[in-house]
């Protein structure tokens, strides 16, 4: 058993890679070619990548379901999910309409 706890041999943890989606891929390529691109708006339809330093400083159109969220992305939100900085549901304000004219009647 102490050929276990040798001080010598190390073990590395694999490091985890970051997720991009093929369509995030092709935006950042794009940005590293062409001086165009630099000026257009970046629409990311998922929502499951990471956001890459590439992007700081630029706005993003996020995609949730129905409607585009405008984002800047600034160095607080690289390397988080992209889809942390929107939302893809809307509040539910039909409930306390109801609720309100339920009470005006009594």
């Amino acid at each position: 058993m102490s050929h276990l706890y040798n001080s010598k041999t190390k073990v590395y943890k694999a490091k985890k890679l970051n997720y991009f989606a093929p369509n995030l891929w092709r935006s950042l390529y794009l940005i590293s070619t062409s001086q165009v691109y630099h000026t257009r708006e970046k629409k990311i339809y998922g929502r499951s990548s990471v956001l890459p330093t590439a992007f700081m400083g630029y706005e993003i159109l996020i995609h949730a379901g129905k409607r585009w969220h405008c984002k800047k992305v600034n160095k607080w939100m690289v390397g988080f999910k992209i889809g942390e900085f929107t939302w893809n549901r809307r509040y539910a304000l039909f409930k306390a309409k109801q609720l309100r004219k339920k009470n005006k009647k009594k």
